[in-house]
């Protein structure tokens, strides 16, 4: 194993070893599909062989002498294939896969003991690897030997062709540059020639066109540029009214606050790519597993997410597409007798929506069955049998902790976990998952995530003299309901009829124990919310306006309070609580 001691002495250049080893290395694995699909070409292989050659120069530089091996091995490997002498099957494939996991496993252990240079790490062996890639290369070195060739200009001056005179005139023209033989055969000329070359040394050096920042130092940026949001906010609200001139310098503050906030936060933006990339190896490495053929495609890999949302959504697509493939995609001969291509698909797709991401994960398969979830949820007593669900609500419930419709357990899935893992980690960012499916055509499953966590768009109600703040991405509508709306129903509580469908009242009052300025729902607002596949309404006495809020965090302390997500400074300079729609939900109507 790396001899660890020996690579620490300049920490700074192992970290940034380690980000540009972990680009590569996910660049690689994509590039490794490709030639999957394309094994004869060329420029692929040497996509593939030049990172491969980098982290080894970078590795042998630091002295990290495994994660060298390995790498000088595989691009070993991968300079036969380039020279035509290595033929890509699936066996070379595979090594690839392999030698690509070991380097990651090998990476992960320098990355562990930069932070901490007493972890313990498991022992990566590899040895099995390098027999595989020697076996390979003996298999080139056996075939040369056995197909050795003459050089052509030899045998055509033993069969008399051509005299040794005219081969010798022959090589030596082959060995001068093209430029000048252009030039003796009056094809161009040689300011022309010289002109080119300029242009080709131009073009082959590249600008250095970003610059690496520590990611803790590009959050401090995010927190201070909030507090000026804040304190811009602040000042607008003591200064009242101003003078003309005096407002107009105030305005051009606010504009260079507001672009100073968008650029900030665009510095933390990073395109899902990566992240996709990955999910290509998963597909191909479940779908081999489950005996199945499944085809991947990919749409809106570029765009751009929150760094921090970003690490976050990785486990639960891994979730999803698994069970995509183990559970939605059916078996080959099943597909064929259903009239469906015996290759299974899954999408893959990404966009901007209403000043958020969704990430869509859709697939072919069987789609889900109605009535098996409903029945299992019964017997495993997560809904009363009398209980009257919407579809949402029903589909909703393969996020339930413990519950799958699996017959059989497999490697793959049917134990019960991960769709909760989905749902909690998505909630957890601030966003929502959402289903739809067709029995017999497959199934779509939509998260809807905020651009970043920093901030978000809000709406700021009051209720009495308290202020809060409802998340946009969780309001349909607000109204002021007519009397004849609202009806009382025995252990419902209060119900607004909003267009035929009867939705329970929250009274944020009550929850929150405030003196309201109106009780009377036809005299107040009403925000239509949705939260966890369910709808209610929520009672307000004001709307008070939209606005970008700089999400503060309320401590450890007050971590798990139900209904609340975070607070907000206000412009007044007063402490609003940030609601979770889905947890007054479930204190109010449970």
């Amino acid at each position: 194993m790396e001899d660890i001691a020996n690579i620490m002495e300049d920490v700074e250049i192992v970290k940034e070893f380690l980000t540009e080893s972990s680009d590569h290395l996910d660049d690689v694995e994509s590039k490794i599909l490709q030639l999957e699909e394309s094994p004869e070409n060329t420029d692929i292989i040497n996509n593939i062989f030049r990172p491969i050659h980098s982290m080894k120069g970078s590795a042998g530089f630091l002295g990290m002498k495994d994660i060298g091996k390995v790498s000088h091995e595989l691009e070993t490997l991968l300079d036969e294939a380039r020279k035509g002498k290595l033929k890509i099957t699936p066996e070379i494939i595979e090594i690839l896969y392999e030698g690509i996991d070991i380097l990651k496993k090998l990476r992960e252990i320098v990355a562990k003991k930069v932070d901490d240079k007493d972890a313990v790490c498991d022992e990566i062996n590899y040895q099995q690897l390098l027999s595989e890639i020697a076996s390979a290369l003996q298999h080139i070195n056996n075939q040369d030997s056995a197909h050795a060739r003459k050089p052509l200009g030899q045998i055509l001056v033993e069969s008399g062709d051509v005299s040794e005179e005219q081969l010798e005139a022959a090589l030596h023209e082959q060995k001068k540059h093209l430029g000048e033989i252009l030039v003796e055969k009056g094809i161009t000329t040689p300011d022309k020639v010289e002109n080119a070359l300029k242009i080709q040394a131009a073009s082959g050096k590249k600008t250095a066109e970003t610059v690496k920042v520590d990611t803790q130092k590009l959050d401090n940026l995010v927190n201070l540029v909030g507090e000026l949001v804040i304190a811009n906010a602040l000042i607008s609200e003591t200064l009242g009214a101003i003078s003309d001139g005096a407002s107009k310098n105030f305005s051009q503050f606010k504009k260079i606050v507001k672009d100073m906030q968008d650029q900030v936060m665009s510095m933390r933006m990073v395109p899902l790519k990566s992240t996709f990339q990955k999910m290509a190896r998963l597909v191909r490495d479940v779908s081999t597993k489950a005996g199945k053929k499944v085809r991947l495609e990919v749409a809106g890999e570029e765009t751009e997410l929150d760094k921090t949302v970003i690490e976050e959504i990785g486990d639960p697509l891994v979730h999803i597409i698994r069970n995509s493939i183990d559970h939605g995609i059916e078996p080959h001969d099943d597909r064929i007798a259903k009239g469906k291509p015996a290759e299974g698909l899954v999408r893959l797709n990404a966009f901007h929506k209403g000043g958020n991401i969704v990430i869509e994960i859709e697939d072919d398969g069987r789609g889900l069955c109605r009535d098996k979830i409903l029945k299992k949820a019964i017997e495993k007593g997560l809904v009363e049998e009398n209980a009257s669900l919407t579809d949402q609500q029903i589909y909703g419930l393969i996020f339930a902790a413990g519950f799958s419709t699996a017959e059989k357990i497999t490697d793959i899935s049917g134990r019960g976990v991960g769709m909760d893992v989905v749902k909690k980690n998505v909630e957890r960012l601030r966003g929502k998952v959402e289903i739809s499916t067709v029995e017999g055509k497959g199934t779509k499953i939509s998260i809807k995530l905020p651009l970043t966590l920093a901030i978000i768009d809000g709406m700021v109600v009051q209720v009495g003299d308290e202020k809060y703040v409802v998340p946009m991405l969780s309001i349909e509508e607000s109204i002021r309901p007519n009397k004849e709306n609202i009806s009382t129903v025995q252990q419902r509580g209060e119900l607004l009829n909003v267009r035929g469908d009867l939705l329970p009242i929250v009274r944020l009052h009550n929850l929150y124990n405030v003196k309201p300025k109106r009780t009377n729902p036809w005299e107040a607002l009403i925000l239509v919310v949705e939260g966890e596949g369910q709808r209610c309404g929520i009672l307000v006495d004001d709307l008070l306006g939209q606005q970008q809020i700089v999400i503060k965090s309320l401590g450890e302390q007050f971590r798990n309070v139900k209904g609340v997500s975070g607070s907000a400074i206000l412009g007044d300079g007063r402490v609003s609580l940030i609601l979770d729609v889905s947890g007054i939900m479930n204190i109010a109507l449970n």
